[in-house]
């Protein structure tokens, strides 16, 4: 008989801290980057979106939206700097309908990042084009799969804008060169990036200072704290094409209106006030740098995912179930998540976090390590 999975309850509303089955923890395995998910301004939107439209409104998307869905894409588009936004219900429905309708040829060319998120895989696996995977950031391999690509019938460079579980920034301003070479369209998934890189957090691509034409998928429901939704922007001919075959986009039900409302509050919020940008940076730099006085091994990234890395897989699993015993909730990540080897536990800042979570943490993680040795001892 299988053992049935336990998934922690959460009560009440996300933050720094939560209470998690009747006990009150510090979060560092939250997507909610900006501490918006929580924020009544937020939740003000979705409200008055859901007084308004309900709680659904039972048409696909194709057919009709209500007006807080158009006005979500209009300032998504205005935000990112980029002609069209279509709205999905998730990231993974956009991911796997830009690339199933844009490679939709045995001609058509997929070259995608051995890394990139499961919904990616998924979209390469459901298109018609055959796909090509190069080693992670290694721009030598990218460039032996990309050599005699330019006579293809439609080529496609595809990557996450931040990694997951590695927490790197794509090297978009070495890929969106290699695409123009090879004729290519650049295909940015921003989830992990949106609202938390770049000096306005407006993504990898301002990271980088790419193109604002670049193709980007995203969601609202990390740092933006909408809960679900995804979209799709670019080129106005690329977001129509989409818009006008992508089966996951046709064939199913839009993000709720209530989403739409928290999304576009937040994304006005963002736009409007950096603050939790800024306090979301500290945060990061008082963790890693508290981190490293104890003598972890962090891997370096720019953001508010920190891995820090335990290497063998039972050591990772035993830290993290200290840690929530000591009150951090997080959570260790090993083979065939991550490569062998690499075990780690993935930590998430968050702007929601106040100085005394961060220290406790450090101060946890470094109490978690004495006693595992203990244990090992």
């Amino acid at each position: 008989m299988t053992t049935p999975l336990h998934w922690p309850t959460a009560e009440g509303r996300l933050s720094g801290q939560v209470n998690l089955d009747g006990r009150d923890m510090i979060m560092l395995s939250s997507n909610d980057y900006l501490g918006l998910a929580g924020d009544q301004r937020v939740i003000d939107g979705a409200h008055r979106a859901l007084d308004t439209y309900g709680a659904g409104i039972g048409l696909n998307p194709s057919i009709a939206l209500t007006r807080v869905h158009r006005e979500l894409a209009d300032e998504l588009a205005a935000y990112l700097g980029t002609e069209a936004v279509l709205l999905f219900n998730s990231c993974a429905s956009a991911n796997c309908a830009t690339l199933q309708t844009l490679a939709d040829t045995p001609q058509s060319t997929i070259v995608s990042d051995e890394y990139n998120h499961a919904s990616i895989v998924d979209g390469c696996r459901l298109a018609r084009g055959r796909t090509s995977v190069y080693r992670h950031d290694d721009l030598a391999s990218l460039e032996g799969l990309t050599d005699g690509l330019a006579n293809d019938a439609r080529t496609l460079l595809v990557t996450d804008g931040v990694f997951s579980m590695e927490g790197s920034v794509a090297r978009l301003d070495r890929l969106q060169p290699l695409a123009d070479r090879v004729g290519a369209h650049l295909v940015v998934d921003e989830s992990h990036a949106i609202g938390v890189i770049g000096p306005t957090g407006r993504g990898s691509v301002e990271h980088h200072r790419s193109r604002p034409s670049t193709i980007r998928t995203g969601t609202f429901s990390k740092a933006l704290g909408a809960g679900l939704g995804g979209f799709l922007a670019g080129p106005k001919d690329v977001v129509d094409d989409v818009g006008a075959r992508g089966r996951f986009f046709i064939f199913t039900s839009p993000m709720p209106a209530a989403t739409a409302g928290a999304a576009l509050a937040a994304i006005r919020l963002i736009r409007d006030d950096g603050s939790r940008l800024e306090r979301l940076a500290a945060n990061v730099a008082r963790f890693r740098g508290g981190m490293k006085d104890t003598g972890w091994d962090l891997l370096d990234s720019p953001g508010p995912i920190v891995p820090v890395m335990l290497h063998d897989d039972d050591r990772a699993l035993r830290v993290a179930a200290t840690l929530r015993d000591l009150g951090i909730f997080t959570a260790a990540f090993s083979f065939p998540v991550v490569p062998r080897g690499t075990a780690r536990i993935r930590v998430q800042i968050s702007a929601a976090h106040t100085d005394d979570h961060i220290d406790t943490a450090i101060e946890a993680f470094a109490r978690a390590a004495t006693l595992d040795d203990q244990t090992r001892s």
